[in-house]
């Protein structure tokens, strides 16, 4: 009966017909009110981390800054510090590559073979030292010869103490470095013009020597009663008679040299030769650089002057010899500072002296607040403090009878010897010290590294401000922002 009973039940029920489907609400508006509302939660996660990370080496930095002044025991007040006005970012973006434009028109070592690297130091011939500092000038420069030509490795030597370019240039590249010096040194914005026509570093034409002896008519004492402007004379002239005197008082002094034969290799102007031949009747011979110069010293002031000096094969032309030897900033630039030497030691009679001056004293950069990178432009090779000057001229046959710093550079008259000496080298105590400074200025120049031009130091730049902060040449602000201390 059942089962009759669910057969009619089932032969006589509607069919259910399917539903119409119900519309739901979209989710597409409250999907992108998430979305938002997570991109603004990871953008605030980053900046949390960001500022987290900050403060932390913000933290660890000063914590090895209180460690180093502890062990120092230097106890001097930082808070007095006066902090520069620029601030420097923890961290420098190392995405990209800033190339070099180019000077002239065409490389002359495009296959980049003129270059000599130093297993020894040039002067006193250690074998060893430490990289301090890898790059010249050309690292903060918008152009340079190649994309090759910033690195120097500049190297402190282990038992002199001097600082040299372990990678120089040499043969056509070192030529056309000098043919454009104007470019490579990059002073005063690193045109090819240059003002000062004593300092002209290129060849003269007609005009200029015409322009020369026009400017030299009225004489290199001009008075001001006289109503001349100073483009109307060669002011450059008088002013290193005044600078000079100095240079000429000393040698009078110490040498009293009469009647001496006295030789100035780059010899700028004559201004030491003129007074010495004034004040001594000395009989004097000039080396210059430049054509300007060599001009100046045959035609104006009558000085038996040679032909351009040729630093990598540095030769005294003059056959008799000398009893002064003046070297104007010359120790810097020589590609050989041991041939140079010796090539001046062999044109020295016997007890003959050698006076450098405008050498510049490395104190410039690591007590200073110039950049180490903008001081060693290019064309310099070497740099000394006053115990490195003066190993290395021991090293070479000769004895130190005078030394001064003025105005960052080294005077130095000096005895040659006959020989050269092994040298007494730098205590470990001496190394150390000279080793930290010229790391604490090497960090100094890299947070000194302005706007585009840190993507080329950027591999450096967390260690630098680390460095910075725990050698005590940056400082954090008051809002924790990295600044360097001015000195």
């Amino acid at each position: 009966m059942l089962r009759a009973f669910a057969r009619r039940f089932l032969h006589n029920a509607p069919v259910e017909q399917p539903s119409a489907p119900v519309e739901q609400p979209s989710l597409a508006p409250e999907l992108r009110r998430l979305d938002k509302d997570l991109r603004v939660v990871i953008a605030e996660l980053q900046e949390l981390r960001r500022e987290h990370h900050g403060r932390l080496l913000q933290y660890h930095h000063q914590l090895g800054r209180l460690t180093r002044v502890i062990e120092e025991r230097l106890g001097h007040d930082e808070t007095s510090s006066e902090l520069s006005g620029r601030t420097i970012p923890q961290e420098a973006d190392d995405d990209g590559l800033l190339e070099w434009g180019v000077i002239g028109e065409a490389h002359p070592d495009p296959n980049g073979r003129e270059w000599k690297r130093l297993e020894a130091c040039p002067g006193c011939g250690h074998a060893e030292f430490t990289i301090v500092n890898p790059w010249n000038k050309f690292i903060l420069t918008e152009k340079a010869p190649d994309d090759t030509s910033a690195a120097y490795y500049y190297s402190l030597c282990h038992a002199c103490g001097v600082l040299f370019a372990a990678r120089r240039p040499t043969g056509a590249r070192y030529t056309f470095m000098l043919t454009h010096f104007g470019e490579v040194t990059a002073k005063r914005g690193g045109g090819a013009e240059i003002a000062n026509r004593v300092l002209n570093p290129y060849p003269l034409k007609e005009a200029d020597r015409a322009e020369l002896r026009r400017l030299a008519e009225p004489g290199i004492y001009v008075s001001d009663h006289r109503g001349l402007r100073n483009k109307d004379y060669l002011l450059p002239l008088l002013r290193d008679r005044l600078e000079s005197s100095v240079h000429v008082e000393i040698l009078g002094a110490l040498l009293q040299p009469r009647q001496a034969r006295v030789l100035e290799i780059r010899s700028r102007s004559g201004a030491i030769l003129e007074g010495l031949r004034r004040a001594w009747d000395a009989r004097v011979f000039a080396m210059p650089i430049w054509e300007s110069q060599q001009f100046i010293l045959r035609e104006i002031l009558d000085i038996p002057t040679s032909e351009l000096i040729d630093f990598e094969h540095f030769v005294i032309p003059f056959e008799e010899k000398f009893d002064l030897i003046v070297c104007n900033h010359m120790l810097s630039h020589s590609l050989n500072p041991a041939a140079f030497l010796a090539e001046v030691g062999r044109c020295l009679a016997p007890g003959g002296h050698i006076y450098l001056h405008g050498e510049p004293h490395d104190t410039e950069y690591l007590d200073g607040n110039q950049s180490m990178f903008a001081t060693l432009n290019p064309l310099h090779m070497q740099a000394f403090d006053q115990p490195s000057l003066m190993r290395l001229l021991d090293a070479n046959g000769f004895s130190t009878v005078f030394v001064k710093t003025r105005n960052l550079q080294h005077l130095l008259l000096a005895q040659a010897t006959g020989t050269a000496r092994t040298i007494s080298p730098m205590t470990d105590r001496e190394r150390e010290t000279r080793l930290t400074r010229y790391h604490t200025a090497f960090h100094r120049a890299i947070l000194g590294v302005n706007g585009e031009m840190r993507v080329r130091v950027a591999a450096h730049w967390s260690d630098a401000v680390a460095g910075a902060v725990a050698s005590g040449v940056a400082q954090y602000d008051e809002r924790g922002q990295v600044r360097l201390v001015a000195r």
